[in-house]
């Protein structure tokens, strides 16, 4: 892929992801150690967390709500009559009632709340631990006020004052089943018994009642005691119940549970269940009393009626002597009765219908539509029998009344009879399928599931802060900046050197034994890298008056003695008489990479303690010869300004080829600029992602402000992972570079 130039002149890469990428990739792996370190922080909070949060069971009821009621036989019309159809999602909130919801509450007096209290953070874990043995934990550390494990506290009875629902008590246990009570203020209220009603008299004629019928504790462990309100105990069950259709218009109900008492929540939920089972059983059965209840007092009536029908009819037989009704007069009389016993029956109906609903209701406008249409059918019959003779019209009326009579009442005893039996055996339309039995494992937290996020948020949290980091720091991670930006030339970009890391992290070296890179592995690319800027050097120092080279940095931690010591090992390698010079009097270490003492140095000639062939001393590389710092002076920068530091540098310039000073940082103190006032030249080490553009400005403008002869920059400690920028220039940078043995001496 080409490479395009932007507006600057500035090379741009044409994969602009997979730069994108590297980037991303690099600077992960140059902090891996924070990163790590974050992901081990979250992973110890996860397990902490899995150990120490409680676990929370479900447990489920399976239950299968039919949408009619079936009959059997002769019985399956009255319940169809008596059955009125209830959608499923109806049945959730009958579910979700105060009717119901609130019978469980009462019966399992779960609006009282009794537990014992652990120890802060680790009690509950420890108590957890021991509750399954049975036995009562001894308390650590002679804590007995709290509950280590084993504990137990059974309240039947505890009730307070409005004013007081919500709030905590505490009960203490004692000796011989004695228990204190302190109220939510922490003062004592009554002592009582275990066993025995405890009764306590508040002002305004209110009281607190509490009855413990079991303790089981050591003696001073201390329990909470809560008596929330009816309403707040449904409401609490309610969030916590959780119901679903099983498939759609299936009738089959689940229902859920969750808590952390594994066999707590199945008592519950089995309640529950058995509560909405008996009160579908019992509606069922309450309206089959009402229709009794409604029958028996209609029969009596519905009997007169018949006797007085049956009666006038035989007198008028008897007065008018027997009549026979011709055919076509019978037909019509059959009709009318047969109209007549229906809309009788629909009328009763309604009327039982009325009780329950309102009349816009649709079961009573559809049976109000019925008795509209039976009575234009009786209108026409009665147009009929006014037709008729007199004494048909009589007699059929009379016959009329005694058949219709006859029927409804023998129809409405019947009804009678059958609903006794279904009030006898009346079944719901509720039917459970599976009750709810003791989890065994919980359903959360998820261990697996909560160490992996703990992991994965790690990471990512590391990464974020490497990143926001990163961007805050403002470090330059491209030489090309400072070349376009600062307009100041790059000598040399030296990569990261693995052997190095690895010699640094080796035994210090023995006696006259050096450490240096370039004598253990002269094919290192870092090495390479020098050569190179020995060779730039060689060019710029062609019409230098002096041979003197200083080397600096804008802060600790670049690399400039890395930089000193492995140039003077080149140089002296291609035959080159070198001398190293370490003039960063406070913090000197050259002496430990070259593995000799450091109890004569430079200080000691500036101090004219000591002649200069006294301080020099001789390596194992060939031309290599080193000055340590020497003693720690009081005044280092007061020291440098003496007349003997640069009568001495004269005098060992007309001995070697090239002298390289190791000098401390340009912007912590003032010792690089009047160094680099004697030197000939100064050159200043930037290291990859380390140093902020700014801080590079401010050192080579206090360079040159002093007067300094700057020669350039050498961009340190790139990473040697892709070559990003183009024919292997630059090595890829972003990676973790130490503070190495040799890079402390900066």
């Amino acid at each position: 892929m080409t490479n395009a130039k932007n507006k600057n002149g500035d090379r741009i890469s044409g994969n602009r992801q997979e730069v994108q990428l590297s980037d991303l990739l690099e600077t992960i792996i140059s902090s891996w150690q924070l990163i790590i370190g974050v992901m081990v922080a979250s992973l110890l909070f996860g397990i902490l967390y899995v150990a120490v949060v409680s676990p929370v069971y479900q447990v489920d009821v399976l239950m299968q709500v039919e949408q009619q009621a079936k009959g059997v036989g002769a019985l399956a019309e009255l319940s169809q009559i008596m059955q009125e159809e209830s959608p499923v999602s109806a049945e959730f909130e009958i579910i979700r009632s105060r009717m119901v919801l609130g019978n469980v509450v009462d019966n399992l007096k779960l609006d009282i709340t009794s537990r014992p209290v652990h120890f802060p953070l680790i009690g509950s874990v420890i108590a957890r631990g021991k509750s399954a043995a049975g036995e009562v934990s001894e308390p650590w550390l002679g804590l007995a006020m709290y509950a280590w494990g084993g504990e137990k506290l059974h309240v039947d009875r505890f009730s307070v004052p409005e004013f007081y629902q919500g709030e905590v008590f505490s009960l203490v246990a004692g000796e011989n089943n004695l228990y204190k009570l302190f109220d939510p203020e922490g003062a004592f209220l009554a002592e009582g018994t275990v066993g025995e009603l405890l009764k306590i008299p508040l002002k305004g004629a209110k009281s607190i009642s509490l009855f413990v019928s079991g303790l089981k504790s050591n003696q001073g462990t201390r329990f909470e005691l809560i008596n929330n309100s009816r309403l707040t105990s449904i409401e609490r069950l309610n969030r916590s119940l959780k119901i679903v259709e099983l498939g759609k218009q299936s009738g089959i109900l689940r229902l859920n549970l969750s808590g952390t008492h594994s066999g707590k929540i199945k008592t519950i939920l089995n309640e529950i269940a058995n509560i909405y089972l008996r009160q579908s059983v019992e509606r069922k059965s309450v309206e089959a009393e009402n229709t009794l209840k409604f029958l028996d007092k209609q029969l009596p009536i519905l009997k007169e009626k018949l006797e007085s029908a049956e009666a006038a009819l035989n007198n008028y037989r008897l007065k008018k002597g027997s009549v026979d009704l011709p055919i076509e007069t019978k037909g019509t009389l059959d009709k009318a009765v047969s109209v007549d016993a229906l809309l009788t029956e629909l009328k009763s109906q309604r009327e039982d219908l009325t009780r329950r609903f309102t009349p816009e209701h649709p079961r009573v406008a559809a049976i109000d539509a019925q008795i509209e249409q039976l009575n234009l059918e009786l209108a026409k019959v009665d147009r009929k029998v006014k037709g008729l003779p007199g004494t048909q019209q009589e007699i059929l009326r009379l016959t009329r009344n005694a058949q219709v009579n006859a029927e409804l009442y023998t129809s409405l005893l019947n009804s009678s009879q059958e609903l006794k039996v279904v009030k006898a055996g009346a079944v719901g339309n509720v039917r459970i399928v599976d009750y709810a039995v003791r989890p065994t494992e919980p359903i959360k937290p998820k261990k697996g599931l909560v160490i992996a996020l703990s992991i994965v948020l790690g990471f990512l949290v590391g990464g974020g802060i490497t990143f926001v980091r990163k961007s805050l720091s403002g470090a330059v991670q491209d030489p090309d900046i400072i070349e376009r930006k600062l307009d100041v030339p790059i000598l040399a970009t030296v990569p990261f050197s693995k052997k190095q890391n690895e010699l640094d992290r080796s035994s210090p070296p023995a006696k006259n034994k050096t450490t240096l890179l370039a004598i253990f592995d002269t094919d290192d690319l870092a090495i390479e890298s020098i050569r190179s800027l020995r060779t730039s050097l060689y060019f710029a120092q062609l019409n230098s008056k002096s041979n003197i080279l200083s080397v600096t940095s804008p802060g600790p931690g670049a690399g400039k003695s890395f930089i000193s010591l492995n140039l003077a090992a080149v140089l002296a390698c291609a035959g080159k008489q070198v001398l190293i010079i370490d003039a960063d009097l406070r913090k000197g270490r050259v002496q430990e990479v070259f593995g000799i003492d450091n109890d004569l140095g430079l200080s000691d000639v500036i101090a004219g303690e000591v002649e200069l062939n006294k301080v020099i001393r001789n390596t194992e590389i060939d031309n290599l010869d080193v000055i340590t710092s020497g003693s720690i002076p009081n005044n280092p920068s007061e020291m440098l300004l003496h007349n003997n530091f640069s009568i001495s540098l004269k005098i060992a310039s007309e001995k070697y080829d090239q002298i390289i000073i190791d000098s401390p940082p340009v912007l912590a103190v003032t010792d690089a600029t009047i160094i680099g006032q004697i030197a000939d030249s100064t050159l200043l080490v930037v290291k990859d992602g380390q140093s902020p553009l700014r801080e590079i400005e401010q050192s080579i403008k206090r360079l040159k402000q002093a007067g300094v002869n700057f020669r350039g920059v050498v961009y340190n400690g790139i990473k040697t992972v892709s070559s990003r920028y183009g024919y292997g220039k630059y090595y890829g940078y972003g990676y973790s570079y130490k503070k190495k043995k040799s890079e402390k001496m900066s």
